[in-house]
């Protein structure tokens, strides 16, 4: 799988990477108040996790990683995105109530009392403001997310107003998965040392009590947390890194864990057959795509980018590497997340006729190119089906060589001299936020230089379309004309193919029945996130 990683924010940057980043091999223990009791729990008050997931960084301004399926559980934002189908699309968190001017330029949000950090600091709009306030002034990881925030003003101590340089929907923001944690301002006098030693200083229902990195995390209930806990919610969670689905599918059969989050997609019906597991299954924002190098010749050429396109065995990638687990992608937004097209534009198919007589009108009649295809060597659905893509393309005479690179050599390559890029990048994205204009914007916006446009396609009616359905979503008022712009956008990228839109990914996880999941234990819009409080004995 692909990570974030933690790097200088803009606002046409966001991505889904894998970044494997080796910390200190010992043990750090995180002084985080007197809050971080460290007791000892009944085992039956134990829950037993195995991820995948390193941490990157623990500095929640910075995080931007797969570490958030921690920080989701130690920090908490302004506003929680509700799951898909919810009546409304947001609900309280550390704001109960907020209201946008009509122009779209300020908003307002009413902050929850009796609230305190984990080291016994209030929470108060004066902590609101140094959250942000820091987030945007480091400007790393999601920082860009606030870039429209001018000001973030306090108006009494549980209120604040944020003036904006432009109209946004500041309401998806203030819910994002990274940069947007509420931290504590006696945070401000820690260096970045401080945070990498294993520390955290949130509000959420848990506090890190142990970290062993890239081995082993522990949690314990924060004592003092604002929610409510109750007598069948868990005392403690101890986090496995085990980074083999195959090591986490036999420890969850032998019950030494309660929950495994990577499940190999040929797996899936075995585990289910097991009467002591379920197979947990839905919908997420995970989508993959390739891009086509729009620099490199022959894929400068829009008709070839679009016999490509047809040329992609759409249907047997998903059955091979998930397993039937997917659906072919709309354009570069999954389908049920807003501004996704709803099926309103036209998508390729495979149909290697069309591919044939697109290659020949753009004068390559029998193919005869050969393109260089990278992926990231950790996803292992990338591994199943980039060989099915290579055969496919073989069938219009195009050539492919596939190279399985770490994720960080892929991304340098294709950051690299002009000359040494590859012609088709593999990506696995997830939005950090519940806004496909995230897909939209770091993808395919111009870049002075290239951080996530790995097309390298750069087209101002696009940027400008965009930038257009933007303004327009701040205000319900126009989120009708926003949704045509954002259509028209996106038929832009359909038609000049700077990609191929392959499939949406379902999540997959494991558990043993002894535990039961909440139906917000999982939420597309926290992707890689399990809410420890909705699981319960």
């Amino acid at each position: 799988m692909e990570r974030w990683s933690s790097r200088p924010g803009r606002v046409a940057i966001t991505a889904v990477l894998v970044v494997t980043v080796a910390l200190l091999a010992v043990v750090l223990t995180a002084g985080c108040g007197s809050s971080n009791t460290s007791g000892t729990a009944p085992k039956a008050d134990i829950l037993r996790l195995a991820y995948t997931s390193t941490v990157t960084t623990w500095d929640p301004s910075a995080s931007y990683s797969t570490e958030v399926v921690y920080m989701a559980n130690l920090y908490e934002p302004l506003l929680y995105a509700n799951p898909p189908g919810s009546t409304e699309p947001f609900s309280p968190a550390l704001a109960t109530s907020w209201e946008v001017a009509k122009d779209g330029l300020s908003w307002t949000f009413h902050l929850r009392q009796g609230v305190t950090f984990h080291d016994g600091t209030p929470f108060n709009a004066d902590a609101v403001k140094y959250s942000i306030d820091r987030t945007k002034k480091l400007n790393l990881g999601a920082a860009y997310l606030w870039a429209p925030v001018k000001e973030v003003q306090v108006v009494d101590p549980y209120t604040v107003k944020m003036l904006l340089t432009y109209p946004v929907a500041l309401d998806r923001i203030a819910a994002a998965s990274s940069g947007s944690w509420m931290f504590s301002p006696a945070t401000a006098v820690k260096s970045s040392k401080w945070w990498d030693a294993g520390h955290e200083d949130g509000t959420g229902p848990w506090t890190l009590q142990s970290y062993k990195p890239n081995q082993e995390l522990v949690f314990v209930r924060n004592p003092k947390w604002w929610g409510t806990w109750s007598d069948n919610q868990y005392q403690k969670i101890v986090v496995e890194i085990v980074a083999e689905a195959g090591t986490q599918q036999q420890e969850l059969e032998a019950s030494q864990i309660d929950y495994a989050g990577l499940v190999a997609r040929d797996q899936v019906d075995a585990l289910a057959a097991n009467p002591n597991i379920d197979v947990v299954k839905g919908q997420s924002w995970n989508s993959y795509l390739m891009f086509f190098n729009t620099q490199h010749k022959p894929l400068d050429n829009v008709k070839v980018r679009q016999a490509l396109s047809y040329a992609v065995p759409y249907q047997d990638i998903i059955t091979v590497a998930a397993n039937g687990l997917g659906t072919q992608s709309k354009g570069p937004v999954p389908v049920g997340l807003w501004p996704n097209t709803q099926g309103t534009v036209t998508q390729y198919t495979t149909d290697l006729t069309k591919a044939k007589q697109l290659l020949s009108d753009a004068g390559y009649p029998n193919g005869g190119f050969t393109l260089n295809l990278t992926y990231a060597a950790e996803n292992t659905l990338e591994n199943s089906f980039a060989p099915v893509i290579k055969e496919s393309f073989a069938k219009i005479g195009v050539k492919v060589n596939i190279q399985k690179l770490l994720w960080n050599q892929q991304w340098a390559k294709a950051k690299g001299p002009i000359a040494q890029r590859q012609d088709l990048f593999v990506l696995l994205w997830w939005p950090s936020l519940p806004d496909g204009y995230d897909n939209l914007n770091s993808m395919f916006r111009p870049e002075t230089s290239p951080a996530w446009n790995l097309a390298y396609w750069y087209n101002t009616d696009f940027d400008k379309l965009l930038t257009e359905a933007y303004g327009l979503s701040a205000v319900p008022s126009g989120l009708e004309q926003s949704q045509q712009k954002y259509n028209e956008a996106q038929a832009m990228l359909v038609d000049q193919a700077p990609a191929a839109y392959l499939f949406d990914a379902q999540f997959v996880v494991a558990k043993l029945k002894t535990i039961a999941l909440g139906t917000e234990a999982i939420n597309p819009n926290y992707p890689q996130v399990l809410f420890w409080t909705k699981v319960t004995r």
